[in-house]
């Protein structure tokens, strides 16, 4: 699904580049604010719940580094529910994660 979003944020123009974490231990910390530093921008899509996880975690690396972010998390939102068609919209989808980059274009308020 990833690289499908970056595609369809391509066809609106907006360039996003994807890092896959499969392993967090150890973390790529120095990929990460590479990448960061580039743009100033990140949004972060874990399909954990929004407090306490790694989107916070990938946040504070690139914050700790020195890098000015404008970021944006797409979690899982609140309780993960049992009827497959709501599980489907409360974990972070396509349509979430667009809104949530063309946030970060739209100037700091």
């Amino acid at each position: 699904m990833y690289l499908e979003t970056a595609q369809a944020l391509a066809e609106r123009g907006i360039s996003a580049g994807v890092i896959d974490l499969r392993s967090v231990a150890p973390l790529d910390r120095e990929l990460i604010c590479n990448i960061v530093s580039k743009t100033g921008r990140m949004v972060v899509v874990d399909e954990d719940y929004r407090d306490f996880g790694l989107s916070g975690e990938l946040a504070a690396t690139v914050v700790e580094a020195g890098i000015p972010v404008r970021y944006a998390r797409v979690c899982v939102e609140e309780t993960i529910p049992y009827a497959r068609r709501r599980e489907d919209a409360t974990l972070p989808n396509m349509p979430r994660i667009i809104a949530a980059a063309q946030q970060l274009l739209e100037p700091a308020r």
